[in-house]
């Protein structure tokens, strides 16, 4: 038995040092290290293992076993366990290559698959590499000092302990510390070896580093020496980029604190960051608090770039409110919250009993446990983000969670990628799984929630910004007057008759008596109520009631706010002791009072789609800045443009109404069109056609439409000449004088308009 053991501590000595200088990481060693990213983006091994099957790398019996697996984690342990053991090198890049072929399936290693696997390490980050695998069984009780070391020099932050500690065992913790450090680069590797061999020097010795530290120690000295004069500045926890960090949190100009207010995602894209990177560098761990997600996009900024002076200017360009969240939707994050600190609080394995995407049981239930909370914060946020993503939400309150995000799969603002990741974590259950759902539904909030309504641009692409914003439900409804709104908001009301309620319980009751009220003066047969006799059951059985009448149906009352005044009568806060939740119910009569009011918005929108830019400048954002406003005939909205510098630029809009006469309408003229691959004879030829032309790039023009027969010659043309032609709705061309301008934008006589107000020219 001795002597198998110190064969089997030889071979793994013999492993871990491997040369390291001038070589390239393994491949098998590449999938060692993100073993935990690949466990919980493989959720769909289909695809994979049909592709390394048909590749000949796994064979019937191992494919099987693979199958075998009862959750889809297990089953990707076990193909990674199959390609570390029973595979080759040279085999494992052919299952690298399969992976890359299915990178279509696995949306969170795309980015993995296209950068990670093409990094060029540091010799210590290599040497690192080589021995990860040594490191990670024979850690053991040094894990902590050397982790608390490194903390202390600064190399490891506060959040990276927590992700350390928060590992179930000491292996997987010996992983992540590992991981980390190799994330973090050369420097961090080479930290961590001094480390070790301060605090373990015995093992140092065995893995034969300790003569390789004699530079790393000298190095250290002198950067240490250097560092003195700026030590006094750093935070207290020595965060990574803290100097940037804090000039960061000057240029925004807001507080960054433990709550979450903020879309630090949109901030990152708002910085250049592709959305997808700045997305997945938050969802892999990171905190719901504004603090936490700031220093992690700072630090992916730096990672990337190592250019403070670029991310500090970038963020000086940013108007703070396009990256706030509306009070509901600071809200729905204190309440998610909640959720999180009950996970945090609880056993590992306390929660995977619970099908939390189809039982519903939370919702009646007046004995409400940990899980039945949990359960029910969950109903209640997605309940709610039906209410912000989908036209005409269906409840089906039978089907659960799953029934409710199918209605969100497609939907403008919500990520279908972060849906799937939800319903899988949902759908396995467990602590670690409904930690990671929290993270994915706070994202999808946060996109959901922006404080004011402008328009949230993409990344990108050849110079078009394509445009979202948040749904804007066009009906009939025309508003009811001031004076009764505020008549029935003055109104005394009635003390309850249960005189042991609660505080919470007499303010839910509250919040629904006004609801009642306020739903009565929609009515064609309004009547004033008195409710100092009715239970909470019998007022929310009345709301529920007049909701169901003809002046609340889609065409005639917003969908939205009826869908979150039926949640209304469904989550008792008193019931479930949530303060945050009693907080969105009045959120909620606040939302139905500004609703109810007189305005233009109920029956017409304008809706930009894109934005092409011509040339090198960039969009920073788009505005609504005054509007809508019925006068003359028509509607009227200004909107104002934020660009890096003067620019010429496209704007694709169209606009949605309602009137009695005809119901529900779209215009989209004057219509426009694009046409590419134009030669200089072709383009005079189109400039002697009877339409407008809008702008003119490379072998681009847009052309807006003429008088009659033009349509026709302009096809003539174009196939004469092998133009593509291609439509484009309605366009304007602005052309700015400086980096903010502001335009008039005109709905009259079955067409759009656009006059310039400031800072600009209009075609």
């Amino acid at each position: 038995m001795h002597t198998r053991v110190k064969i089997f501590a030889a071979c793994v000595t013999c492993t871990c040092l491997s040369p390291g200088s001038g070589r390239r990481q393994s491949v098998k060693g590449q999938l060692l290290v993100s073993q935990q990213l690949l466990v919980a983006s493989l959720y769909n091994l289909a695809p994979l293992l049909d592709s390394v099957l048909a590749a000949g790398l796994l064979s019937q019996d191992n494919y099987h076993e693979v199958k075998a697996e009862k959750t889809p984690q297990k089953s990707a342990r076990k193909l990674l366990e199959i390609v570390q053991g029973q595979m080759d090198e040279s085999e494992a890049a052919r299952f690298l290559e399969c992976l890359k072929e299915c990178k279509q399936h696995y949306p969170r290693l795309r980015n993995w698959l296209a950068v990670e696997t093409e990094i060029q390490r540091g010799p210590t980050e290599r040497k690192l590499q080589d021995q990860f695998a040594c490191l990670c069984s024979r850690l053991g009780l040094s894990l902590l000092p050397v982790s608390l070391a490194l903390f202390s020099s600064g190399t490891l932050t506060q959040f990276d302990l927590e992700r350390i500690q928060a590992a179930p065992t000491p292996m997987e913790q010996s992983h992540t510390l590992l991981t980390i450090c190799l994330t973090k680069g050369e420097t961090a590797c080479q930290s961590f070896y001094m480390a070790l061999y301060s605090e373990d020097p015995q093992l140092a010795e065995d893995i034969h580093i300790s003569s390789s530290l004699k530079d790393l120690s000298l190095n250290s000295k002198e950067d240490s020496r250097i560092a003195v004069a700026v030590e006094e500045t750093q935070d207290a926890g020595h965060l990574p980029y803290s100097g940037v960090l804090r000039k960061v949190k000057a240029q925004l100009g807001v507080a960054v604190e433990d709550e979450a207010r903020l879309n630090v995602c949109e901030l990152g894209v708002a910085v250049g960051l592709p959305r997808r990177t700045a997305k997945e560098c938050l969802l892999e761990g990171v905190s719901l608090e504004d603090a936490a997600q700031l220093e992690a996009l700072v630090a992916l900024f730096m990672e990337k770039t190592r250019d403070a002076d670029r991310l500090v200017s970038r963020v000086a360009e940013i108007e703070i409110r396009n990256v706030q969240l509306s009070e509901r939707g600071c809200l729905s994050l204190k309440l998610l919250q909640d959720a999180d600190a009950l996970l945090r609080s609880a056993s590992h394995n306390r929660f995977h009993t619970r099908d939390y995407l189809h039982d519903q049981d939370h919702l009646h239930s007046e004995d409400c446990g940990d899980e039945c909370t949990l359960g029910t914060i969950f109903s209640f946020l997605v309940w709610d983000c039906l209410a912000e993503a989908v036209e005409e939400p269906k409840l089906k309150l039978g089907g659960g969670l799953a029934a409710m995000l199918q209605q969100l799969y497609g939907r403008a603002r919500v990520d279908t990628a972060l849906l799937r990741e939800l319903e899988q974590c949902w759908s396995e259950g467990g602590t670690e799984n409904l930690l990671q759902s929290v993270r994915v539904l706070a994202q999808i909030l946060r996109d959901l929630h922006p404080l004011d309504a402008s328009l949230r641009l993409s990344s990108p692409v050849e110079g078009l910004y394509s445009c979202s914003t948040q749904l804007h439900r066009v009906t009939s409804f025309q508003g009811v007057s001031t004076r009764v709104i505020r008549k029935v908001l003055n109104s005394v009301l009635a003390a309850s008759t249960q005189q042991d309620a609660s505080p919470r319980a007499r303010q839910y009751r509250e919040v629904c008596v006004y609801v009642a009220r306020l739903l009565d003066t929609v009515q064609e047969e309004k009547s004033v109520r008195d409710f100092a006799n009715s239970s909470v059951a019998q007022i929310t059985q009345h709301i529920r009631l007049v909701l169901s009448g003809p002046a609340f149906n889609s065409q005639a009352f917003d969908a939205g706010v009826w869908n979150r005044l039926m949640s209304l009568t469904e989550f008792n806060p008193a019931q479930l002791g949530l303060g945050p939740l009693m907080q969105l119910h009045q959120e909620t009569l606040s939302d139905l009072k500004q609703y109810l009011q007189l305005g233009e918005y109920h029956s017409f929108h304008f809706i930009l789609e894109s934005v092409q830019m011509l040339g090198s400048p960039r969009l920073i954002s788009v505005n609504s800045a005054r509007g809508p406003v019925a006068i003359d005939d028509g509607i009227e909205e200004n909107f104002s443009f934020k660009t890096s510098e003067p620019a010429c630029f496209l704007v694709r809009l169209h606009c949605i109404g309602y009137v009695k006469s005809k119901g529900r309408f779209e215009v989209h003229r004057p219509r426009c069109v694009r046409i590419s691959r134009l030669s200089e004879e072709g383009s005079r030829a189109i400039h002697c056609l009877d339409g407008e032309v809008l702008a003119q790039e490379d072998d681009k023009m847009w052309i807006r439409e003429g008088g009659s027969g033009w349509w026709e010659e302009l096809q003539c043309v174009t196939l004469r000449y092998s133009a593509q032609l291609q439509e484009q709705g309605c366009c304007f061309t602005i052309t700015t004088s400086e980096a903010e301008c502001e335009v008039k934008f005109m709905y009259r006589r079955g067409r759009l308009w656009a006059t310039p107000q400031r800072g600009c020219e209009v075609i």
